[in-house]
């Protein structure tokens, strides 16, 4: 399947995500912020060793690289990071920005580990964590999943 073939289904995977997570929030109590990732696992290039050093900490790197498919466990990740980043954002879009750094920043001090009962589990460190305890977020939480072609994550902070 091309790249171009594979714009819709991206497209579609994408609108769905975000209505869902339109939803999921007006249905609940104010105070939650959303983010939604989608990104094409090819994309995610786990060749590049200062891409991933720079973005995974050792430990996430490890059990990337022990999953039967490395490159969908490396593009799940990238996508629960990037959806964190957008959930902390949107917890209150009135503030002032959350992220200075820009889209280039690193994102190794978004730490997704995975806890006891095998869920992903988000762990915010550094620069990150003082810009989510500014936006007022005290708990984050993700979720992570891949198919063939596609990672999607999404995160809820409150």
């Amino acid at each position: 399947m091309g790249r171009k073939s594979l714009e819709g289904p991206r497209y579609a995977l994408e609108y769905l995500a975000k209505k869902q997570a339109t939803e999921l929030t007006q249905s609940t109590a104010s105070g939650l912020g959303i983010g939604v990732d989608i990104e094409l696992i090819e994309d995610i290039n786990i060749e590049n060793e200062t891409f991933v050093e720079r973005n995974f900490t050792i430990a996430e790197q490890e059990y990337c690289r022990a999953r039967p498919n490395p490159h969908a466990s490396f593009a799940g990740k990238w996508c629960a990071k990037e959806a964190v980043i957008k959930a902390v954002s949107s917890l209150n879009p009135t503030w002032e920005k959350v992220w200075i750094k820009g889209s280039a920043a690193p994102l190794i001090d978004i730490e997704i580990c995975i806890g006891a009962s095998g869920a992903p589990v988000v762990l915010l460190h550094g620069e990150v964590k003082e810009a989510a305890e500014k936006a007022g977020v005290s708990d984050v939480k993700v979720s992570i999943s891949h198919i063939d072609t596609f990672a999607i994550a999404t995160a809820i902070s409150r």
